[in-house]
């Protein structure tokens, strides 16, 4: 159970990590995406409580989402 909850929101993190916006330190982090890219192994970006609801959200991947669990009957 605890590999598949990885696999889908990635490791817990592990003491201070940086905040994407301000760049110090957190001992609160947020996990805001997990960036993929075909060259590079993906990438977990983490923020502060306070810059964590002004993180840029990807549109296309949030409607997908929304489709799915309304197919799925997973809405809320």
């Amino acid at each position: 159970m605890r590999r598949a909850v990885n696999e889908v929101l990635g490791p817990a993190p592990d003491g201070r990590q940086l905040c994407y916006r301000c760049q110090l330190p957190t001992d609160e982090p947020v996990l805001v995406a997990i960036q993929h890219s075909g060259s590079v192994a993906r990438t977990t970006v983490y923020a502060c409580p306070t810059h964590a609801r002004d993180y840029p959200r990807d549109t296309m991947a949030q409607t997908a989402a929304r489709r799915r669990a309304r197919e799925f009957g997973r809405s809320r």
